[in-house]
């Protein structure tokens, strides 16, 4: 055998082996979404799925929380999958359901609307929870160029490997378990839970500049549409019964005037707490953001009514290999129900006792070097900063010795997010409300929103006052952000809702969760 095969034969080995080592160390550093933050493994489920579904659901947690698949085969006979994610985009909803046409065509595709509300990409790791669970395709490819934000590379996207490299501090035994066979976690792409916590405190929506849909949201909702048109899929809009985050009467209005124009039919289920028989003192695990096991099936039961008899789906229960493969999704559906019961019970929970924990952030990527956010680190007084009674108060800072100094609040409310377990909490004094965030180690302060005219920036600026006030105290080197009249200093911003000419709104917030 000559040199040169010999040598060849040394590349080749050589190059096989570093791409094997690359592969099964990518396979060990990418989160498997197995222990924590599980609804990180919900996309990847579906192409487990026989491909056969009559209908298919798309959206954010508002789906894949809210409505039982299981549930809808018991009692209607109808073949459903939910092809939901954490603050699932639309057009990722879009381009999810055009990945499942290549697979198979339904008769009924349903889409939950809250995700109108967001016109442009917003977070990597919400990103990477649904973006990286889709199987290559140019459907991906395209859904990936659509959600990046400006810090994000297609790359990273190609070769998780070089987004995940350094993880290695946050391995744990779940990494190397389920390398390559991580464990089920939902049922169709149902999320169980059976918790209760009832609704507490919901607070009214902030006030908008702009209560329109961007026109990003409405070119995917048209695409949406023409595609179920073009494929003979019935379209069904909706919006589930959760009490927050907030739905505004002006985007309500919006839906209902898109379904008339498109023929389309739109529920919402806010509306029909009474027809349902939702209870959000029971039938909620979370103060009302989203429903348990019970509110779940409650639901259900009505849009399966829905479903059978104006949509027309099929009750496919004689079909006997299909009626199989439910059977025993029906027997892991019980047991999940069973020992979620069985392990509160042991543990004596109380509905206060459900938060807490890591956000999506913190459990999907790993920490970039310390000196990277050096300038993140929460300090007292930063940026434009807010005083009451002496008080005085800055976006970051640790929340706690404000709080304590505050008193008592006249009304408190914590809301999960649909991807962590971490709290946002509001509270509410009167004159304005404080938000905060979970940290590493301690809540930190978030947003002051000011609810009237009593209380005032410490720049002498409050609601009511004109826009003129406004440019005399903060100049007019400003930037234009939904509407708002945004001011924007180290890691914050001041935001102030103009109308008429008067200043209707004024938020202090931190820029560190838009990152």
């Amino acid at each position: 055998m000559g040199r040169r095969i010999k040598s060849m034969i040394k590349c080749i080995v050589s190059g096989a082996l570093v791409v094997t080592g690359l592969f099964f160390l990518q396979k060990l550093l990418v989160p498997k979404y197995a222990a924590d933050v599980v609804e990180g493994a919900l996309i990847a489920e579906y192409y487990q799925e026989e491909k056969d579904h009559d209908v298919i659901f798309i959206g954010d947690c508002e789906v894949y929380e809210n409505f039982s698949p299981q549930l809808l085969w018991d009692e209607y006979g109808i073949n459903s999958y939910i092809r939901g994610s954490a603050q699932q985009l639309i057009w990722q909803s879009y381009y999810l359901l055009e990945d499942t046409l290549q697979y198979e065509t339904p008769r009924a595709v349903v889409f939950n609307v809250l995700a109108m509300e967001y016109d442009t990409p917003q977070k990597e790791a919400y990103n990477r929870m649904t973006l990286e669970g889709m199987e290559w395709s140019k459907s991906k490819h395209e859904a990936i160029l659509a959600s990046m934000t400006e810090k994000e590379n297609y790359v990273d996207y190609v070769f998780p490997i070089l987004r995940y490299h350094s993880r290695w501090s946050e391995l744990s035994g779940a990494d190397i378990d389920y390398m390559f066979d991580a464990p089920k976690v939902s049922h169709n792409g149902y999320y169980m839970r059976v918790d209760v916590k009832a609704a507490e405190n919901i607070p009214e929506g902030k006030p908008l500049a702009d209560y329109r849909f961007g026109d990003n949201a409405y070119l995917y909702l048209d695409k949406l549409t023409k595609l179920c048109k073009v494929n003979n899929i019935e379209l069904i809009l909706v919006k589930a019964p959760s009490l927050y985050p907030y739905w505004y009467d002006e985007w309500e209005e919006q839906i209902e005037a898109y379904a008339a124009e498109n023929g389309l039919t739109y529920i919402n289920f806010l509306e029909l707490t009474q027809e349902t028989g939702l209870d959000f003192q029971t039938d909620t695990y979370d103060g009302g953001l989203h429903m348990n096991l019970s509110g779940a099936e409650k639901i259900t039961r009505y849009l399966g009514e829905f479903l059978s008899e104006e949509a027309a789906i099929p009750d496919r229960r004689g079909e006997s290999r299909l009626s199989a493969r439910w059977e025993e999704k029906r027997a892991w559906y019980e047991k999940d129900r069973r020992e979620q019961l069985l392990a509160m019970a042991e543990k004596g929970a109380k509905p206060e006792d459900t938060g807490g924990g890591e956000t999506a952030q913190e459990a999907v990527l790993p920490e970039e070097p310390e000196e990277v956010h050096a300038d993140r680190k929460p300090v007292d007084y930063k940026g434009y900063t807010f005083t009451y009674q002496g008080i005085r108060i800055a976006m970051d800072m640790e929340a706690q010795p404000v709080l304590k100094q505050l008193g008592e609040a006249d009304s408190y409310f914590e809301a999960a997010s649909c991807a962590f377990d971490g709290l946002d909490k509001k509270y509410t004094y009167g004159s304005f409300e404080l938000d905060t965030y979970p940290g590493e180690d301690a809540d930190h302060v978030s947003a002051v929103l000011f609810r009237d005219d009593f209380v005032t920036t410490e720049e002498g600026i409050g609601i009511g006052d004109s826009q003129g006030d406004v440019f005399a105290a903060y100049g007019e080197d400003f930037l234009t952000e939904n509407g708002m009249i945004v001011y924007r200093k180290d890691d914050m911003k001041l935001c102030f809702i103009i109308t008429d000419e008067a200043v209707s709104s004024i938020e202090y917030r931190t820029t560190v969760l838009d990152e």
